[in-house]
């Protein structure tokens, strides 16, 4: 097919956006910069060979795009894919949409319940999966095929292990044939991703290849400012929409890449010693879990210059415990605020010499292209410093989510679900989730913030709403080895006026997360409130 032609009088190939869609721009790249190097912690598994750069990539994509037409996919097709949290996610991706396909990525992380949810959304899929969701599916055999046209396994690449036993309903995919490439339209769907679904069931996504091109838009600009030559690692929900759009701007500038599928500590240490990257990002609750390694006499973090976070607000005492890590004279962290529906719409960058007034509510300015306000209940903007609700424009604005009425227009103010105020100086301050606010209190977030910075023994404190007779009940996790010391948490909480706090002990692998590790603090309350509620009728 003729190559991909940007639509520039329609505003699609701007100065940092891509050069072609998802499924089209791994060719370009292989054929500009394919050594560049874009490599993993852990094999490729369906794939079943070694990926090292970019152009390994991009007979990654080629591979899959073959064996999913073998398989009988065709333009058009809605495809749910389901497989472990590794960038070949994003290969899968490619492959399906070079064919015209409609990929939806799914956590590995949901819920069997929430799969079959998601599933009967998308109105009988295709679904892709691989051995590691399988487990959860052992007994909905009449489920699933009641919700796809058919289910195919995710075989490795020389077509061993192609079944299953017990689950003969699998097809595999270790057949190939020359596929059609065909680009989407710009304004079609071309990728369908999910929300974090820490409040509900997750919403799908969609994004079109021109709202894909805004997420991209601001990434590309950053990495060209900050250099594209030195690696980035990155742990990130391979699935989501931000790590597709990372994915096209990193094909595009060229930034080498390290993607870290497993997130342990020492893991981690050690590739970091080895691969020395001078960018790391991942979830503020993995940063949180990574703190230990700022101090290991190995020095691992000493060559990053940039961390770099997005999904949440991170707690200050994790910045501060980063930054010292670092050797790196310029060492930095960068902190993006957004949604999946919006891209990034606002931005802060945190030198070492500012993080003793550090203010961790304080999510920074709108990005380019971008803007956002606060508003009250009838939907008026509020004076600078008053609380409202965070309304946004951005171009990376998602399509619609499906089975719902389509999304309001770019044109259109988009409500975040979030509290906060804006400062005089037009910087953001998120103070909550409208869903978890507590009336008395101005921010939650805040609190939780501060009870870490009074006890470095916890990893993370989880504030909800109250529990019987107390004013809150707080959820607090200890570091390894440790136990909830409850005379000093409730004297910090006390020096913080939170008043009554129930305080729960909890252990971090018993946390409930999203699949970009947030807690699912509604998940977690129901837990909070049987424990009490059957506690005080024993009692």
């Amino acid at each position: 097919m003729p190559p991909y032609e940007p639509e520039t009088e329609k505003g699609i190939a701007m100065s940092s956006a891509p050069t072609a869609p998802l499924g089209l721009l791994p060719d370009i790249a292989a054929e500009k910069h394919g050594s560049t190097v874009f490599t993993s912690d852990t094999p490729w598994v369906a794939y079943g060979r070694p990926v090292n750069d970019i152009a390994d990539f991009s007979r990654a994509v080629h591979d899959y795009a073959d064996r999913f037409w073998a398989a009988g996919v065709r333009p058009g097709d809605v495809v749910a894919v389901v497989q472990r949290n590794h960038v070949e996610i994003q290969a899968l991706a490619c492959g399906l949409a070079r064919i015209g396909a409609l990929p939806a990525p799914l956590s590995v992380r949901m819920e069997a319940a929430e799969i079959l949810e998601c599933l009967a959304m998308l109105d009988r899929p295709v679904a892709v999966m691989d051995s590691t969701v399988l487990p959860k599916l052992r007994n909905l055999k009449n489920a699933m095929r009641g919700l796809t046209k058919k289910v195919l396994y995710l075989t490795p690449a020389d077509g061993a292990a192609a079944t299953v036993p017990g689950f003969d309903w699998l097809v595999p995919t270790g057949e190939r044939q020359p596929h059609q490439a065909q680009a989407r339209g710009a304004d079609e769907w071309v990728l369908v991703t999910h929300t974090s679904g820490t409040t509900a069931l997750p919403k799908l996504a969609a994004h079109s290849t021109r709202s894909l091109y805004g997420m991209v838009e601001s990434q590309v600009a950053l990495m060209r400012r900050f250099g594209v030559s030195a690696l980035a690692a990155k742990h990130l929900t391979f699935v989501h929409a931000r790590m597709s759009a990372t994915t096209l701007g990193l094909l595009e500038v060229a930034m080498p890449l390290l993607s870290i599928a497993d997130p342990d500590p020492e893991h981690v240490r050690t590739l970091l010693l080895e691969h020395r990257p001078d960018s790391l990002e991942t979830h503020p609750n993995i940063f949180l879990q990574w703190e230990s390694l700022a101090t290991h006499p190995s020095r691992p973090l000493a060559p990053v210059q940039r961390f770099i976070s997005t999904f949440d607000a991170m707690h200050p005492r994790t910045i501060r415990t980063l930054l010292a890590g670092s050797d790196h004279p310029n060492a930095q962290y960068l902190q993006g605020y957004g949604q999946t529906e919006t891209g990034g719409v606002a931005a802060r960058q945190v030198l070492r010499a500012e993080i003793d007034t550090y203010n961790p509510r304080n999510v920074g300015h709108p990005i380019e292209n971008a803007a956002v306000r606060v508003v009250n209940a009838a939907g008026e903007p509020v004076p600078a410093g008053e609380i409202g609700f965070i309304q946004s424009k951005s171009p990376g604005r998602f399509c619609g989510y499906v089975g719902e009425p389509a999304a309001p227009t770019k044109e259109e103010w988009w409500p975040m679900g979030d509290l906060g105020r804006q400062q005089p100086d037009g910087s953001l301050e998120l103070l909550d989730r409208i869903v978890d606010h507590l009336d008395g209190y101005d921010s939650l977030l805040e609190k939780e913030d501060q009870l870490l910075e009074l006890l470095p023994e916890l990893v993370e404190v989880v504030l909800l709403r109250p529990v019987g007779d107390a004013d809150l009940v707080a959820v607090a996790v200890p570091r390894e080895g440790e136990e909830l010391d409850q005379e000093r948490f409730q004297a910090a909480a006390a020096k913080l006026g939170l008043g009554e706090v129930l305080a729960f002990g909890w252990k971090w692998k018993s946390m409930p997360l999203t699949g970009s590790y947030k807690v699912r603090r509604s998940v977690l309350w129901t837990y909070v409130n049987a424990w009490h509620t059957s506690t005080a009728k024993v009692t």
